[in-house]
Formats: structure tokens, sequence, C-alpha cells
């Protein structure tokens, strides 16, 4: 006999109908995933980090949400690593203290998480576009990521690759330090007129606004003790030596501006000899600061005896004689660059030239700075290499020929016979006949062409970019590359 349906009722559980509510579409991708209830803490949520996932939004915080979350939360930035010497980062103590703490927010917390921890091999998309950036400010971006990264590149080394570093990491710190995006914002503008890609909607004046803004917004940073903003500083300042060279080209070219873009390379040293390395390894900036070592003792075995005599015919009444050691300190590095260039064209090579300024002594840079003839000299005779075409550092483009001139009319005739070599360099642009003139060899006859074997952005796809905000070149492959690669109307 069948159960009634009064019995059927009496067997079933009571009806409780749900409590309204809205479902939460702030939460993170991870317990999206698992239908979990995710309690939406930034940087990461509590159930990643009790799972230790890589906890990722897909939103912005609301203004509120952010604001409540900044006071219960840690701080999104980079920890210094923890070894067994551990300490905090004291290079910025000596600054004044003025402007906000190294406590406060990072700008773009979400954003900055997740590029964080995106594997370098892939340029990570923002997934959201700040409020305070417009889309001139997100095209920018993009011709850094995609052509302008490389004019610090040189190429793939045993102890150093800087191309993930520069297309990747230091975008990362970027979004978490508004000084570093608008160095790179202003780099990008100086690149983009440099190539003449007027379509690009960068006018002049648009340059010097991002150019102003990055190294008004570098100042106030370096007044600031913020241990975590120190990585971003170190890569800051590499890039302001690009940004800075607008002094030697056109309305605003300057006579001896090479003193003052000296004293900025400088700076670099001062910052990374003050580091705290463990920081700079942890946050992945590290391979930027590196430069090949220097065996003084054979490089002084490869300078010019000119240059050599200038110094060891010194008198002791002479003002110059209390800088003599400073200089010939000077001329070890330089004679590095020749004893590399023995060794025929290299990656090597370009980067001893790049880096050649920040091995100077500071004793050396204040004779310079003083405008004393010899430390004049041995700085026109540097400038020689950097007529090179060993790269694609663009912004070292025309310096010498703008520099060496000025150094020239500035010391007069009495030292034209110490300057014989960089005032013949005026006439070549040729890389052979420039070696020969260097090296006093007529005969020399290697090649000049630097093969690397893993690039880290092959040429033709560089070219590419470039011809691609072209807007009146409509060629095949170009075409293609704009539907594959860039995502907005340029």
């Amino acid at each position: 006999m069948s159960p009634g349906p009064g019995s059927a009722l009496a067997t079933q559980k009571p009806y409780h109908p749900k409590r309204p509510h809205r479902k939460s579409r702030t939460g993170c991708r991870n317990c999206k995933t698992r239908r979990v209830k995710c309690d939406e803490g930034r940087p990461a949520c509590r159930s990643c980090t009790l799972r230790e996932e890589r906890c990722v939004y897909t939103v912005p915080p609301r203004p509120a949400q952010a604001t409540a979350q900044s006071t219960s939360t840690t701080s999104p930035s980079p920890e210094p690593p923890r070894g067994t010497n551990s300490q905090d980062n004291t290079w910025s103590n000596s600054r004044s203290n003025n402007g906000p703490s190294s406590g406060d927010e990072v700008p773009y917390p979400d954003l900055f998480v997740a590029l964080r921890s995106q594997s370098p091999s892939v340029t990570p998309q923002p997934q959201f576009i700040p409020a305070d950036h417009n889309m001139m400010d997100m095209r920018l971006l993009w011709f850094y990521t995609t052509v302008t990264f490389a004019s610090f590149s040189t190429g793939r080394l045993e102890e150093r690759n800087a191309d993930p570093v520069l297309k990747v990491t230091v975008v990362q710190h970027a979004f978490a330090n508004d000084f570093l995006m608008n160095c790179i914002l202003g780099l990008s503008a100086m690149h983009i007129n440099h190539l003449g890609l007027r379509n690009m909607g960068v006018s002049p004046a648009l340059e010097i606004r991002y150019r102003a803004k990055a190294f008004e917004t570098y100042r106030k940073a370096l007044a600031i003790d913020n241990s975590a903003a120190y990585p971003a500083l170190v890569a800051t300042s590499l890039l302001l030596c690009g940004l800075s060279t607008h002094v030697f080209r056109g309305s605003e070219a300057q006579p001896l501006s090479i003193l003052n873009w000296m004293t900025l390379w400088k700076g670099i040293d001062t910052i990374i000899d003050e580091a705290n390395l463990p920081l700079l390894y942890q946050s992945g900036i590290a391979p930027l600061i590196f430069r090949p070592s220097v065996d003084v003792d054979a490089s002084a075995r490869c300078l010019p005896s000119n240059l050599l005599f200038m110094l060891s015919s010194v008198n002791a009444d002479d003002p110059d004689y209390p800088y003599i050691e400073h200089y010939y300190r000077a001329l070890q590095f330089l004679g590095s660059i020749y004893l590399e260039l023995s060794a025929g064209f290299s990656v090597r090579l370009f980067l001893r030239i790049a880096t050649f300024l920040s091995f100077l002594p500071q004793n050396f840079v204040n004779a310079a700075r003083e405008k004393r003839p010899r430390a004049l000299v041995i700085l026109a005779h540097y400038l020689v290499f950097t007529k090179f075409k060993v790269g694609p550092c663009w912004w070292m483009d025309g310096i010498a020929d703008f520099e060496i001139p000025n150094i020239i009319n500035f010391l007069g005739p009495e030292w034209h016979e110490l300057l014989r070599i960089p005032a013949a360099s005026l006439q070549i642009e040729d890389n052979r006949a420039l070696v020969r003139l260097l090296v006093d060899d007529l005969s020399w006859d290697r090649s000049t062409v630097i093969v690397d074997d893993k690039p880290g952005m092959p040429e033709h796809e560089s070219q590419l970019a470039i011809r691609a905000v072209m807007a009146h070149d409509i060629s095949p492959e170009v075409t293609k590359y704009r539907r594959d690669r860039i995502r907005f109307d340029v």
C-alpha cells in the first residue's frame, strides 16, 4: 500500500526561503573558480594566503573598499629579502624625510600584484586602465614595451640578460612608482619624436611636459625614505641618463652639457654603492646594474702614449698636480674600452662604452666640472667611442659631434695636438674607419658587426614595430603585424 500524500510531506524537511543577497563580483580569480566566498583582502585574500596561491583580482577595488583595507592589510610593495645578514636599506636615510611614509599604499595595488607574479617571458597586459592615465599614456607605454626598451639593451651576456628586466620587470615597478612610470612615458615620447613618427600624436611640447614631470617626481622620490621604492629609483636613474640627452640636440642643446650628464651617470654609481643588494636581487632589477670588471693594468697598457705623456709631464707646481692620480684612474677605465676594442666588436664593447662615465672617480668629476683642461681632454677621447654604431642606443646619437667641437673651442689652440684624434673623428661615420683612427692602424679590417646568438628581440621585429605606427606603410607584413600585435588605433 503506497503512502499517502500526508506522510510524504511529513518526512520532507521544512522549507526556508533563502535570504536575498547580492553576489560579489569583485572577488579574486581563485575564489571564483572554487566557488567560495572571497574576503577580498588586498593584496591577497585570506583563502589564497592560506593555500599559498597567487591571488589575482580582475576588477580594481572600489575607492571606499580600498581605503578601508589599506588600514588592515600590509602594503603590497616588495619586501626586502630576509637573509642571514638582512638589514634595512639605509641608503636614503641621510636625505630629507618630507612626503608620504614608506607605509603608504602603492598606487594600483591589484595591478601591481598581478604583474609582479607574471612570468618574465611574457609581457603582462594591464587588467584595467588606472583613472589617472589616459590613452596617450597607454600608447607610450605600449611603444616602450615594444620598441624603446631595447634602447638600453646590450644583448645577452653570460652575466646579464637585461631584456626581460627592461620589458617586464621595470614596467611592473612603474605601476607602483609614478616617478618611474613618468620616466618611461617621457623616454617613449622622446624616442617617437627622434624617429619622426608624427602620426603618433606626440608633439615636442608634449614630450617636454612628460620629461619635466619625470624629473620632478624623481627628485621628490629621492627625498623620501622609502626602501620599498629603491629598486624603482635605480631603474629610473638609469633611464634618466637617456632621457636627459635632449640637452645635446636641437634648440635645447647647451655646450659642455657632458659635465652635467657625467654627474647624472655618477649618481647611479652612488646609489648602487649604498644599495641593499639583496633587495635589488629580490626585485628583479639587479641585471640592470651589471658592469664588466676592469683589468686596470692591462687596460693601462692599451692607452695612447700621448695621453700618458699628458700626465707624466705635469710638474709639481702645476695646478693640476693634485689631480694626477684621479686623471690616471680615469684613463685606466678609458683603457678598458681600448682593450675591449682590440678583441673586436662585441656586446661587451658597447656595455663598456655605455657605462664608462659611471666608473669615473668623484675627484675626476669635480675636476671636469671645474673645466680643467686635462679632464676635458680625457672626456673628448671618450666621446669618440660614442660615435660607434654598435647597438640600438639612439639616445647617444650626435653627442660626440656636438660636444667635441665645444671642448676644442673651449680649450683653444694650446690643446689642439692632444685633441687631434677627437677632431679627426668628426669627419668619420664608418665604424671601420673610426677603429683605424683609434688604433692608428690603416690595415685594420675586422668585422664591425655585433652578432648576438640569442637576441632579446629580433631586429626585424623591432623594425616592424616602428613601421607599424607609420600610417603610410600598408605592406602585407606590416598590416599583419598591426592586426596581430597592436590593439589600438595609432
